[in-house]
């Protein structure tokens, strides 16, 4: 194998790992994340009190969220 096809092979390895961790980390992130808000939503007795439509093209809709004594948060769907 020459040098330049080694070169290209370890790139291509180096940038699957290094994208490989980066997917996982966010997913791992999102999970931690999620389980936190679920807890807050336990722990503060939250409903839900509607949704709020998207106002441009970057953002989701949010859920609008009511909780005892620490006011109302606005969540991403």
């Amino acid at each position: 194998m020459s040098k330049y096809s080694k070169d290209v092979v370890l790139w291509v390895l180096a940038f699957v790992i290094v994208g490989g961790i980066m997917w996982g980390g966010s997913i791992v992130l999102h999970n931690y994340r999620q389980k936190q808000w679920d807890q807050f939503v336990l722990e503060h007795h939250c409903q839900i009190t509607g949704t709020q439509p998207s106002t441009s093209f970057f953002t989701s809709d949010q859920t609008i969220y009511q909780c005892d004594n620490t006011g109302i948060y606005y969540r991403n769907k």
